[in-house]
């Protein structure tokens, strides 16, 4: 299941945050360990600041860490963060002239789904997206 290039960036950038053991981390190294446009990933730090997930600070020794538990930030916080909603399927009816809007014999279907997903994404914590990380790098 793909999810769009701003979630991805931006777990990637969290979970170097999660790697630095609360040691601030810039986003210029977080880009160059991650091979990451940098000007697109200072907007989505500035997103996940704006959210309350991840701190900045300045100076020689600033950058960037997080601003919760890694068992506190969800995988749905962070798409909301970024503004991802690239993976809802809820009908709305801003999208276009060919929604039924509440005529929509698939709206339920769909309003079903999303809730779904979303519980989903909420039951996925950054820590629990870097014991995947770990994992991996064991094998």
């Amino acid at each position: 299941m793909p999810v769009n290039t701003r979630t991805e960036y931006a777990l990637r950038a969290l979970l170097e945050m999660h790697a630095s053991d609360g040691t601030p981390i810039s986003a210029h190294k977080i880009c160059l360990n991650q091979q990451l446009p940098k000007k697109y990933v200072e907007h989505l730090l500035a997103a996940l600041k704006n959210a309350g997930i991840i701190d900045s600070s300045i100076g020689s020794k600033g950058g960037y860490s997080l601003a919760l538990k890694a068992e506190e930030i969800s995988l749905w916080d962070v798409m909301q963060a970024v503004d991802d909603h690239s993976m809802d399927m809820a009908c709305d009816e801003s999208r276009g002239d060919y929604c039924l809007g509440s005529k929509c014999r698939l709206k339920p279907f769909f309003e079903s789904v999303s809730q779904q997903q979303r519980q989903l994404f909420q039951s996925h914590s950054l820590a629990a997206i870097a014991r995947f990380e770990d994992i991996k790098g064991e094998s």
